[in-house]
Formats: structure tokens, sequence, C-alpha cells
């Protein structure tokens, strides 16, 4: 397996994975345009089997009122399910881990579904815990991932 950084020529694979995982399809220009438009604040990797690209992680970086130190959070992490529980899922969140500490963020934030076991696993593996509750207001009709209740 191999790590490294998610290029535009990337954005097919890329796009693929994200339609995977969100459930949202995403097209091959699209996904160009959402890595152009997020470069320098967004850095996104990729995880390679034989070639092929089966994960991405993205490292969120920016300041911010709170803290002197750069607000780091992984805005993004899936590995397709037949590499899932090879240990890809936990290096991508190392590498984003070892990201923040050379920009010198303080902290990585991630957020996640509740209800999603998998990727708390990996978290909690990887040390992170519970600090927060997140809360999400949409703006507009459109909702395209499911609400919770609560």
């Amino acid at each position: 397996m191999l790590l490294r950084e998610a290029t535009d020529e990337d954005a097919e694979a890329l796009a693929r994975l994200m339609t995977e995982f969100s459930g949202l399809e995403t097209g091959t220009e699209q996904m160009r345009r959402r890595l152009e438009r997020s470069r320098g604040v967004e850095h996104p990797i990729v995880a390679a089997v034989e070639g092929r690209v089966v994960g991405f992680a993205s490292l969120r970086l920016g300041y911010y009122l709170g803290e002197d130190a750069p607000y780091a959070e992984v805005s993004e992490l899936f590995v397709t399910a037949p590499h899932r529980r090879q240990g890809i899922g936990r290096s991508m969140m190392r590498a984003m881990q070892e990201r923040a500490e050379v920009a010198g963020a303080s902290s990585v934030v991630v957020l996640t579904d509740a209800e999603n076991g998998a990727a708390l696993s990996v978290y909690r593996a990887t040390g992170f815990r519970t600090f927060a509750v997140a809360l999400q207001k949409w703006l507009g009709q459109d909702r395209p991932f499911r609400e919770h209740e609560g």
C-alpha cells in the first residue's frame, strides 16, 4: 500500500470513491473543481494498492480566532469495502496527524456519523476521544445526507 499526495490526475478515482462514500453522484470534472477550490485549505492524500486508488483522506488546515495554532480537521476518510480492515484507514489517520503536527496544530478534530461504528473504531484506535457534540442546520431545501433526529 502506498500513501501519496492526491493530484489533479486522481480526480476520476476520487470522484468514484466520493460517490461510493456519500451515495451522491460525483463527476470527474466536479472533483477537479473541488480539488482546485480547496487547494491550500484541504490537503488530500490517496491510498493505492497495486496502482489502484482504494482510499482517500483529507486534512483541513486553517487559522481561527480561538487559538494561535492552526485548526486541523480530518474532513474526509474513506476506504473501499474490499480493502477495509487492512490498516489503510489507520495509516491515513496517522498521516493526517503527522501533517497536522508539522503545520503546528495543537490537536486534530474528526467528525463522523454517530452510528458509524467502523469509523469510530478506527478513530479511537488512533487515539481520538469524544470531546464535543456536532450539530448541523441545512440551509435551503436540499439535504444530500440523511438527517438525525434529536
